[in-house]
């Protein structure tokens, strides 16, 4: 992570922007949050969406809270994106979950009215090679048939976007493999300065 905040902030411009970042988290720190995961037992909640369905469960890791919810990942999106940000306490961090019995996840973007958010995701899962399957897809348009473009979910690495109505995206269901990631959802806010980031508190983690 550190060397992402001394590093590049640029955004990828196709097919639509979006920031990607490999090697998010220390090894060590990586490590720690999948023992954290592992010898915790989480109940995935169920929810359709279309064709398709999420699933998930409020993060329990609390060594992966403090790494997602930080200041260096703040300061990351502020400058990636031109504004300020901040955790969306409803959908707080989530784990979600694509196993076999998953169904591909149908064309959609994640626009609502009224709302200007960021969203982003850090793939924990170890192991993946192309015939797991698994990629989310970026599309240009709802028009289009095939993607532009599609992000491999390798371990550790971070993907974060606006969720704009033209930011078209779908995820392809996996074979003999379980695609676990943190979900966060990031509300902008227009006009925060790198002054309120340092003056703010550090970020903590939910009880429990």
């Amino acid at each position: 992570m550190r060397d992402a905040i001394e590093g590049t902030y640029a955004l990828r411009p196709f097919p639509w922007p979006h920031l990607l970042i490999d090697g998010f988290l220390p090894p060590d720190t990586l490590s720690q949050c999948l023992g954290e995961i592992s010898n915790d037992v989480y109940d995935f909640e169920f929810e359709a969406r279309g064709t398709g369905r999420i699933e998930f469960s409020l993060l329990k890791s609390k060594t992966l809270w403090r790494a997602i919810y930080s200041k260096d990942t703040i300061v990351t999106l502020r400058h990636a994106f031109g504004a300020g940000v901040k955790l969306n306490k409803h959908n707080m961090i989530q784990l979600r979950r694509m196993n076999q019995k998953t169904p591909d996840f149908p064309l959609h973007n994640d626009f609502t009215s009224g709302e200007d958010t960021v969203a982003s995701f850090l793939y924990l899962s170890p192991g993946w090679f192309a015939g797991c399957g698994g990629y989310f897809h970026m599309f240009e348009s709802n028009e289009h048939k095939n993607p532009a473009l599609s992000i491999e979910p390798i371990q550790n690495r971070f993907l974060a976007f606006r969720t704009k109505s033209s930011h078209w995206h779908s995820v392809e269901r996996v074979c003999d493999w379980e695609r676990l990631s943190a979900l966060a959802l990031w509300d902008i806010e227009e006009g925060c300065g790198e002054e309120r980031v340092a003056q703010n508190e550090s970020p903590t983690v939910p009880p429990g």
